[in-house]
């Protein structure tokens, strides 16, 4: 299994990690924070389908 880095946006000048299940903060960013939230959801998937595969 690869190691995937959290995915991050820029809020405010300062990193920010958008969590699996998103924050009406990210949401409220528009397309930009859509864009993201739905690829940390979908790494977090996966990651828990390889886990399942390998267990």
């Amino acid at each position: 299994m690869k190691d995937k880095k959290p995915v991050t946006i820029t809020m405010n000048g300062k990193p920010f990690e958008v969590p699996p299940g998103g924050t009406l903060g990210i949401f409220a960013l528009g397309s930009v924070g859509i864009r993201a939230w739905r690829k940390a959801k979908k790494d977090h998937e996966e990651a828990e389908q390889n886990g399942k595969k390998e267990a």
